[in-house]
């Protein structure tokens, strides 16, 4: 569980600055007994460690075995954290805390992290949906005993998946959760039938005030001619930039 030295563009893409999100995935991480790397002296030394408790306020996280490397961390000023949720590469900072004990446990208390970045990577050559170009996925979502077909826009499209991009309340995403028979049409080229899984999810401040909501998706099982007919139109798109 190495940590990332971020771009700009790096934070801004994979970065989720809501605290109710930040909070629900730290608790996931927390049920789940998922084991950080808390990285400290300038990112040159680490231990491994578990979340013990989060809430608003802060989180409280097990201290290490050895009382030199639990000083040193307590003295520095910009920590590093590396775990994983719902198989996701996660990574945060925090600015130093405080040795407590949390429920008979050696702890850290520190701050609530302002920012967890998200750092799901896709392998497949991703096209960015250009201006003029723009595409829709149709997304059949239940609703108690029916279902509501949602369009949302595309912020790019690869062979492995799919950025979207709504407003706050246009649609109602649960991360992990699959969603079968999307359509997604690829301009002249014909149209996609593909279940997708929602694999990042978070909120992004905007200049007017009324934040946007995007999510990474991931295809499950995309079907051969769906997945020939994908292909074909990266390629095509490729070659047009």
């Amino acid at each position: 569980m190495k940590y990332e030295i971020l771009s700009r563009s790096e934070e801004n893409e994979h970065g989720i600055v809501s605290s109710k999100e930040i909070v629900s995935i730290l608790k996931h991480i927390g049920d789940n007994t998922t084991r950080i790397a808390l990285y400290y002296a300038d990112g040159n030394y680490f231990i491994l460690t578990t979340l013990l408790g989060v809430n608003d306020s802060g989180v409280w996280l097990e201290q290490g075995t050895v009382d030199r490397d639990n000083k040193r961390i307590l003295e520095s000023d910009d920590l590093i954290f590396v775990s994983t949720h719902l198989n996701v590469k996660v990574q945060f900072n925090i600015k130093g805390g405080d040795g407590v004990t949390y429920q008979g446990y050696p702890a850290f208390h520190m701050p609530l992290p302002k920012c967890i970045y998200r750092l799901q990577r896709r392998d497949s050559f991703r096209i960015e949906v250009q201006q003029g170009k723009q595409l829709n996925c149709i997304i059949p979502v239940k609703l108690q005993e029916s279902k509501k077909l949602c369009e949302v826009s595309l912020m790019d499209i690869s062979a492995g998946g799919m950025k979207l991009t709504c407003a706050m309340n246009d649609i109602e995403l649960v991360q992990g959760q699959t969603y079968e028979n999307c359509q997604i049409k690829l301009q002249d080229m014909g149209t996609i039938t593909a279940t997708i899984v929602v694999r990042s999810l978070f909120s992004v401040p905007t200049k007017s005030g009324h934040p946007i909501k995007r999510a990474g998706c991931q295809f499950v099982n995309l079907s051969g001619a769906s997945n020939i007919l994908l292909q074909r139109y990266v390629n095509t798109m490729q070659k047009l930039k």
